[in-house]
């Protein structure tokens, strides 16, 4: 997947009328992971502006996490805006403190949690085709 699919899912999320999500806690808890997961990869991608991302298959998880918060949250833009700067906030508190090592723990544990989740997202797109 390239940065325009990224893009293309972004801006239809963006497009989507706004509405109230209304989940349970386990899919609460599926979408605070997933926004959070697609913060990590739009990082770890180097996204941001108009350029292309530095790291591709980063994007592409990223994108998967997108399409997963979307359908969770009922497309409901707003609020993925929200949480998703919410999490790019608090990487930036972890980034301020890089040698901290509480810091390094809890992005060693983000990263192996979105890992985790991107695994269970591929079989469910595998399960689903």
């Amino acid at each position: 997947m390239k940065y325009s699919t990224f893009a293309a899912a972004f801006m239809l999320a963006a497009a989507a009328p706004a509405s109230a999500m209304t989940i349970d806690a386990d899919e609460r808890e599926l979408y605070d992971d997933s926004v959070q997961c697609m913060a990590f990869y739009g990082i770890m991608a180097g996204l941001g502006g108009d350029k292309e991302p530095e790291d591709p298959k980063a994007a592409a998880s990223g994108t998967k996490f997108l399409a997963v918060a979307t359908v969770l949250a009922d497309e409901d833009k707003a609020q993925i805006q929200t949480d998703l700067n919410a999490q790019i906030a608090m990487f930036g508190k972890l980034a301020e403190r890089p040698d901290d090592p509480a810091n390094i723990e809890k992005l060693r544990s983000i990263k192996d949690s979105c890992e985790f989740m991107e695994t269970l997202v591929d079989a469910m797109i595998d399960g689903s085709s």
